[in-house]
């Protein structure tokens, strides 16, 4: 990376009454098992979760899809989908949940976007201005296992891993199975770049190699430390 490339915080920078918590990682990490466990023990401690995350908006998912398929279409248009689906979420769902209160989790939030365009060539400098800034985590919790861990899972779940796990488009390597190992690679520095970047009061990196459930407890702890903090700042203020 080169010194003039910006590196964004990726944290929240007004207070508001709900969270943004993000769920980052790669594939094979387990992000969406640990938030489908992480929602309803957060309905038990009291707290209105909201489920979100990169790629589902009704505005740019099918295109997100398609272009998983068709990666030729470049950078610069899967950057201007992703800039679309996170602009949508957030006027339409993220920004009037946290305004109300609610605690929303991401599956993947501008984190995965960015990296996943750096690692495709996409001017640094650009991408800064095409992906929204807002609303930007509260939390950004990194699920972290090395490649080929996390290879072993997804093998085991579907088999081979599809063609955009791999980063095939890239060109890494003609055996799939080692492409998926060198692209995970690559976006695992950019995530640690953007972690660096943001702090880590703001950025939190679990090693996500346990079961899942030791991965839930550990999770656990971080977010209701985080939320405990934030019921301890309302209070005194």
């Amino acid at each position: 990376m080169s010194e003039a490339e910006p590196v964004p915080t990726l944290a929240a920078a007004s207070p508001r009454p709900g969270r943004l918590i993000v769920i980052e990682g790669g594939d094979g990490a387990g992000r969406s098992s640990q938030v489908r466990l992480l929602l309803p023990w957060l309905e038990e401690q009291g707290w209105a979760p909201v489920h979100a995350g990169l790629g589902r908006s009704d505005l740019a998912r099918r295109a997100l899809r398609k272009h998983r398929r068709t990666p030729e279409a470049g950078v610069r248009s899967l950057a201007l989908l992703y800039a679309a689906d996170l602009a949508d979420q957030g006027a339409r769902r993220v920004q009037p949940a946290l305004h109300a209160g609610f605690i929303v989790v991401a599956d993947r939030w501008v984190a995965t976007a960015r990296a996943r365009c750096l690692v495709r060539g996409a001017d640094p400098l650009w991408l800064a201005h095409v992906l929204p800034v807002e609303p930007a985590p509260d939390l950004t919790i990194h699920l972290h296992a090395t490649p080929e861990r996390r290879l072993e899972r997804e093998i085991a779940k579907r088999g081979l891993p599809e063609f955009s796990e791999c980063g095939r488009d890239l060109g890494l390597d003609p055996d799939p199975l080692k492409s998926f190992v060198r692209y995970q690679g690559l976006l695992d520095a950019r995530y640690e770049e953007m972690g660096r970047a943001t702090g880590a009061a703001l950025w939190r990196t679990l090693g996500a190699e346990a079961d899942v459930g030791q991965v839930q407890a550990a999770l656990r702890q971080v977010v209701g430390a985080h939320l405990g903090s934030m019921s301890g700042a309302s209070a005194g203020g």
